[in-house]
Parts: structure tokens; C-alpha cells; sequence
């Protein structure tokens, strides 16, 4: 087996000849137009696209950023299908749980992982996730809260870099909820490092 048959194997559990005959059962070919048409991405926006996903990540921070059909830019942030790897999502989210939990030790600050209801990617020195959770405040009579944590999966380590209360839906439009971060490092010159 070939080094390239060998890493689809492992990356995706079939070979090259395994990957033609499932594109075959559903009357496709890599060579035919209709499977050039599926994976035909752009590598970059129109400017209304371009408007649009950048109006998405200032209004949410990355946390909340819609698909672009067929557009792949690079450093774009993208939605992730949560249902596909739930437990990494999870982990991502214990992670930054973890952090919060060291970080206010002293101030009787514990949290609790309930959920991930969404997550975003996105490519820098790895892969930084933009994950939406809730977590019980146990410091606070156990009360869920939803939190945003952007996580970075690099190259040699796993990092919780920013971590915040969800703003209340009120809030995004005015700009006030920047006081809701308990820590933000993934941020550049205060803006979202994404386009």
C-alpha cells in the first residue's frame, strides 16, 4: 500500500480504491463534473460575502459565524459539525473549564461542564475553536450559564486562550460586552484575527 493510501486509512478508515467505489454508489467519480462541482471551493469572497462574514465575527467575536457555500479562504473562521466529533468538543470545553477553575481558585470560582451547543474553527498555528457551552456556576448555587472559550489546538499543545460569559443578545450590537471576558489572548491589535 502506497504512503497516500496508507493516510487515507488512516485518517479516514478507506483506501483510494474503497473511497472510488463509495464515490461510484452514489453515481459519482472523482473525475466527474458533478463531484467537481461539490467540492469546487473558492479561495476567496465576493465583497458581499466578504461584508457579511465580517459584519458575523465583529457582531460575534468568531463564536457565531455562518458557511459560506464553496468558499474556503484562508483563515476563515467556519461552523463545525458538533454531532461529528462531540467528544473533542467536550474536551476543548473541559479544557477551558479547567483553566477558568485554576485561574479563580482563590475567589471560590468553580464551574461545572453541562453542553456544547456550537463550535466554530478556524486555521492558525493549528486550529483555534470558537466553542459555545454551558456550565453550571457552582460558586453561584449551581446555576447553568452559557460561556464562550476559544481554544487553541497548535502544533504542540492544547490552550485555553480567551474565555468569557455569553453576552446577553442585547448586548452584541452595542459593543459593551468586551467586560465579560475573564481573559482574552486570542485577539490581535483588539480584533479578531480572521480576515
Amino acid at each position: 500500500m502506497e504512503m497516500d493510501e496508507m493516510g487515507l486509512v488512516e485518517l479516514f478508515g478507506y483506501d483510494k480504491l474503497e473511497r472510488e467505489l463509495i464515490l461510484s454508489q452514489n453515481n459519482l467519480s472523482s473525475t466527474s463534473p458533478e463531484y467537481c462541482a461539490l467540492y469546487d471551493f473558492r479561495d476567496e469572497m465576493t465583497p458581499e460575502e466578504e461584508y457579511s462574514y465580517s459584519e458575523q465575527v465583529l457582531k460575534s467575536d468568531g463564536f457565531d459565524v455562518s458557511d459560506i457555500p464553496g468558499v474556503n479562504c484562508l483563515n476563515q473562521i467556519l461552523p463545525c459539525n458538533i454531532d461529528y466529533n462531540y467528544d473533542e468538543y467536550k474536551r476543548y470545553s473541559q479544557l477551558a473549564i479547567d483553566e477558568y477553575n485554576r485561574r479563580f481558585k482563590d475567589d471560590n470560582a468553580e464551574l461545572e461542564f453541562v453542553k456544547v451547543l456550537k463550535a466554530m474553527g478556524q486555521a492558525s498555528r493549528g486550529i483555534m475553536y470558537y466553542i459555545t457551552f454551558m456550565a453550571k456556576d457552582l460558586g453561584d448555587g449551581g446555576e447553568i450559564k452559557t460561556y464562550q472559550a476559544v481554544v487553541l489546538d497548535g502544533l504542540e499543545a492544547e490552550t485555553a486562550e480567551s474565555f468569557r460569559l455569553k453576552p446577553p443578545e442585547d448586548e452584541r450590537d452595542s459593543g459593551s460586552h468586551e467586560r465579560q471576558w475573564f481573559w482574552k489572548n486570542h485577539l490581535c491589535n483588539d480584533e479578531t484575527c480572521c480576515i
